[in-house]
């Protein structure tokens, strides 16, 4: 097992949606979810249509709120991870190496739907 150090980034933007980090294939996640392009539509309210459910999420990926530092166990064979917000809006896909810190930081806002962003 590889252990990796996640922490999310405290930010108004964005602020009060969980996040969740799914282990794996981000294209065949895509794929198995019928999803085209990494962020979702953004509805004339402004608001973003969903194209996930937070049931599917919770089972496949781990829960992290803002501000909140996690410390995982990635199984060997899992050599990718990346994030999803609540709706379907995903981050970048990072590598996944034993001992790894990263930080989710929050891109967007406003005029812009808010997504995730893994920086290490």
């Amino acid at each position: 097992m590889k252990k990796i150090t996640i922490a999310r980034k405290k930010k108004f933007a964005g602020a009060l949606v969980p996040y969740w980090i799914i282990l794996g294939d981000k294209e065949a996640f895509m794929q198995e979810h019928g999803f085209t392009g990494d962020l979702c539509v953004m509805a004339d309210s402004g608001y973003a249509v969903p194209r996930i459910t937070v049931e599917e999420l919770d089972r496949i990926g781990t829960r992290i709120n803002n501000g909140q530092v996690l410390e995982l166990e990635v199984p060997e064979e899992i050599d990718t991870l990346f994030v999803s917000t609540m709706d379907g809006c995903l981050s970048n896909r990072i590598p996944v190496v034993d001992g790894q810190r990263m930080t989710i930081t929050t891109a967007g806002g406003f005029r812009k739907l808010p997504y995730p962003v893994i920086e290490y």
